[in-house]
């Protein structure tokens, strides 16, 4: 984690609640931002993904796009690019699956599960989240902005 970014830190006791404080952080969102996801497997990303797209608007059905990659959710505002990196190996693949074309756009936002994916192809301007399991439903969840 960077040296000057602004940092937030929370726990979280249940999936209601991170996706509360997931809706709530909707609001420091900013247009075109590129958000990344670190967290182990079940650890909760896709649940917060979740909350933070019925703040920024989306009152539709939000999944974990694992075995179709990305998922696109619209509002009248903008477009949220949902993409799950798991599976994906190379700079190629990013390219193919139009990653480079659609992050960062205006009217946008992109959600990247599995960011460490990347390969150190990370976003130079970011939001970093990670997420720890503690226990069963325990989390803490780190947002910091580089």
């Amino acid at each position: 984690m960077g040296k000057n970014a602004k940092i937030l830190e929370f726990d979280s006791s249940s999936e209601l609640e991170t996706e509360q404080l997931a809706s709530t952080f909707a609001h420091e969102v900013k247009e075109g931002d590129i958000i990344c996801f670190f967290g182990d497997v079940g650890a909760g990303k896709t649940v917060f993904t979740r909350g933070l797209c019925r703040g920024l608007g989306f009152e539709g059905y939000v999944n974990s796009p694992s075995y179709i990659v990305m998922n696109i959710y619209k509002t009248d505002a903008i477009s949220i690019y949902h993409y799950d990196l798991y599976r994906i190996g190379s700079t190629a693949e990013l390219n193919e699956i139009g990653f480079y074309e659609f992050a960062g756009q205006d009217k946008s936002i992109t959600i990247v599960e599995w960011a460490e994916m990347l390969n150190g192809e990370l976003p130079e301007k970011r939001v970093e989240i990670h997420i720890k399991s503690e226990n069963e439903t325990k989390r803490k969840i780190i947002i910091e902005r580089v």
